[in-house]
């Protein structure tokens, strides 16, 4: 499934009094993530790109740690701050579960939601 989630419309979203707490704190993470990201990321697609070209295809929990511990913060310090806080979304998801899953759970939660 295509990530068509723009950043612009998760900002916009981002206080809807319909969005639910947990949908919300989720986009929270997400936001703080990108906007520490050091490229121009403009939905969630992108940002599923730039990581996976950083860290590879398969991004689950353990993934972005093993990479936090190796980063050369001297090269790297927007991606390592943007991936700490990218792992703070998984005090919502199971572990094992791919980033790829999680986006399209929220963009498919955010449809049901029809915002």
């Amino acid at each position: 499934m295509k990530l068509n989630l723009s950043i612009n419309y998760l900002e916009n979203i981002q206080d809807s009094e319909n969005l639910p707490i947990l949908i919300e704190e989720i986009i929270n993470i997400l936001l703080s993530s990108i906007n520490d990201w050091p490229t121009l990321i403009n939905n969630l697609e992108d940002y599923k790109n730039e990581v996976s070209n950083l860290i590879g295809n398969d991004i689950y929990k353990k993934s972005i740690e093993d990479y936090i511990v190796k980063i050369d913060y001297s090269k790297h310090a927007w991606e390592g701050e943007s991936l700490s806080q990218l792992i703070e979304i998984y005090d919502y998801y199971n572990e094992d579960t791919k980033l790829e899953e999680i986006f399209n759970d929220l963009q498919n939660q955010i449809n049901i939601l029809n915002l």
